[in-house]
């Protein structure tokens, strides 16, 4: 990841440094994906060099892992190691912090990340905040390769009205961009669960009802 391509850097750097200060030694800490992890993941390299720390890191994205060997931080895994806390960001995030989250691809391992977390922080600028989910961005959703064209047909009778191949992911699946108007939590509160319904669906980029913490600066 360019660093110098990345936007509203100043605002995702405080962010970074805010949560770099939660770290302590001996933590298993979930670090996801996308420019502001990055951002993060380097902060807390940065500490972990300056005070001699041992941690390990539970990464979502090979550019995560990448900054957590350059650091000598090293790599776990959730068969042998229980996360202490995690942090990410988001894509989207409406006012009940329910989010859009994986146009960087990497939304299965971030979900798994936040299941086996009992505390997650997402860390988010002033863009990603939203009324309804779906204003911004469509639902990124992980699909085995030969049942794409049976599960776009099947979201779209769910209620999308558009479906979009986008390239694959790091585990080689493919990627469908999946247009949904007007997600609310009250009316919507199945369609995570539907979604996943679907045979040849690996994970949703769609984030409903989970127990995480919104940091922003």
């Amino acid at each position: 990841m360019d660093i110098n391509q990345i936007t509203n850097k100043e605002q995702k750097e405080a962010l970074a440094k805010k949560i770099s200060e939660k770290v302590e030694n001996g933590q298993t800490i979930g670090f996801g994906s996308g420019s502001t992890s990055y951002l993060t993941a380097i902060e807390i390299g940065k500490k972990v060099k300056e005070n001699n720390l041992k941690i390990k890191a539970i990464p979502t994205s090979n550019d995560i892992e990448e900054v957590c060997k350059q650091y000598e931080i090293e790599i776990g895994n959730l068969v042998e190691d229980k996360i202490d806390w995690a942090f990410d960001g988001a894509d989207e995030v409406d006012s009940n912090n329910n989010m859009i989250k994986g146009m960087g691809r990497a939304m299965f391992k971030e979900k798994l990340n936040i299941l086996n977390s009992p505390k997650t922080y997402i860390l988010v600028d002033d863009t990603k905040f939203v009324e309804k989910l779906g204003e911004k961005h469509p639902i990124p959703i992980e699909v085995f390769p030969s049942a794409m064209n049976y599960v776009s047909n099947e979201l779209k009778k769910l209620g999308a009205i558009e479906t979009t191949f986008r390239g694959m992911t790091e585990n080689g699946n493919a990627i469908i961009d999946a247009k949904f108007e007007n997600i609310y939590y009250d009316t919507n509160k199945n369609l995570e669960k539907d979604i996943k319904k679907i045979t040849g669906v690996i994970e949703s980029g769609l984030f409903l009802g989970y127990n995480v913490e919104v940091v922003k600066d």
